[in-house]
């Protein structure tokens, strides 16, 4: 299988890199390749005729996003429409990651992959919605994995923020208002490969590691196995730290269809030790 790559220096692509790294993988990151230009886009893709392309790029900056609307949709729907309208020339699949950030965070249980996204309470989730259409008006086949809560190597991440806080303070407060599914870019990496290489349909997954949690509990967790740093974490809310983008209260991803995963909990103390 020729595998091509997008996004291959951040966070979650250089995990990919490393978990596909066996199959030879195309590894391009933004000095490669211009997603949001359609004629570069062309070229690289006819150049590597690949049978599958991850894309793993993204405009990521969910406050950001609030003042760079523009950027973000170019990125997160242009640049995914023309990925998939290449892959189709070349008759490539297409794995591409969205967002817990698609719904509105109104139910509590949360959201399954048969539940339709939207409205999007800021315009990051907007534009990562507006990417999903894009992809589908495509007629590709794709495999749409929905994720959360990233954190891993090689990128600026909620858990290397706490610890990199906690060295510098007594105590951190962290709202307790907003709940969702901390996921572990290796076990997301790991269960991509398994959907591609199994016997997974084309389709929409929820990827997140099992287990829900708010940021404050996500926030205890990170220091009761960071032993070597000691820090007292008390809860906010929302209204108490005010942020550029709203964040949706209930963001849970309820994984019915994909690989199982192990609970946030165990993937997290795993990153925390060998990090």
């Amino acid at each position: 299988m020729n595998i091509v790559i997008l996004g291959s220096k951040g966070m979650l692509g250089s995990m990919l890199c490393d978990v596909f790294d066996d199959l030879k993988p195309i590894c391009w990151d933004r000095d490669d390749i211009d997603i949001t230009s359609l004629d570069v886009v062309r070229s690289r893709l006819l150049e590597a005729r690949p049978d599958l392309v991850i894309n793993a790029a993204a405009y990521t900056d969910v406050d950001g996003a609030e003042e760079n609307k523009e950027a973000a949709f170019l990125v997160n729907e242009a640049g995914i429409r023309n990925i998939a309208t290449v892959a189709m020339e070349v008759d490539a699949k297409v794995v591409h990651y969205s967002t817990d950030y698609v719904f509105p965070g109104d139910k509590e249980e949360g959201y399954t992959e048969d539940d339709s996204p939207g409205p999007a309470v800021n315009v990051y989730g907007e534009s990562k919605l507006a990417g999903e259409r894009a992809l589908k008006e495509t007629g590709v086949s794709f495999y749409l994995l929905r994720t959360a809560w990233l954190y891993g190597p090689n990128g600026d991440n909620f858990v290397e923020t706490m610890i990199k806080l906690g060295k510098d303070r007594d105590s951190l407060s962290v709202v307790s208002d907003q709940r969702g599914c901390p996921t572990f870019t290796k076990d997301l990496a790991l269960a991509t490969r398994e959907i591609v290489t199994g016997e997974y349909s084309h389709g929409i997954y929820h990827v997140v590691n099992d287990g829900q949690a708010t940021w404050f509990e996500f926030a205890q967790k990170i220091f009761e196995y960071a032993e070597d740093v000691a820090v007292d974490v008390k809860p906010t809310t929302s209204s108490e730290f005010p942020r550029p983008a709203k964040r949706p209260a209930f963001s849970i991803l309820q994984n019915t269809r994909g690989p199982k995963m192990r609970s946030w909990q165990e993937a997290l103390d795993e990153y925390i030790r060998t990090r």
